[in-house]
């Protein structure tokens, strides 16, 4: 799988179709996640919020090559990166920390009321996808 940029909105039309989401406000950045043949499989929607921190969205399928591309992409413009989710969406309560995103805690009526949001977020330092620029020396 790969990561592809400057394909917006037919990325956004395929998140809405197949996963019914609707992208109400104009990300910083969208990329498709296509397969070997091209076809769209996932997406990674990116949002800037401030100069120093970053907020994706999911959809569909990851390889960790895309994973490894999309860290060391995102984390050469920002030190934060933070994912939010319903407290009743198992899979990315589940996925989140093993992707290495540690708990921040809760928005309150995030999502509506009664309906909380759970924050997730990384740094660069503690991201085990990314080069840490370890300076290797050959005797």
């Amino acid at each position: 799988m790969k990561l592809v940029a400057g394909h917006s909105d037919t990325v956004n039309v395929w998140i809405a179709k197949v996963h019914g989401a609707h992208i109400l406000h104009q990300p910083s950045e969208t990329f498709g996640v296509i397969d070997d043949e091209g076809v769209l499989r996932g997406a990674l929607v990116t949002w800037f919020k401030t100069d120093a921190t970053a907020e994706v969205s999911v959809f569909g399928e990851l390889s960790n090559d895309v994973v490894k591309a999309y860290f060391r992409w995102v984390f050469g413009h920002v030190h934060r990166l933070e994912v939010r989710t319903s407290r009743r969406n198992k899979a990315v309560k589940k996925a989140a920390p093993k992707y290495g995103f540690a708990y921040q805690g809760r928005d309150r009526d995030y999502y509506g009321p009664g309906d909380d949001a759970l924050v997730f977020y990384m740094t660069p330092d503690k991201c085990r996808w990314i080069d840490h620029g370890l300076d290797v020396q050959v005797a």
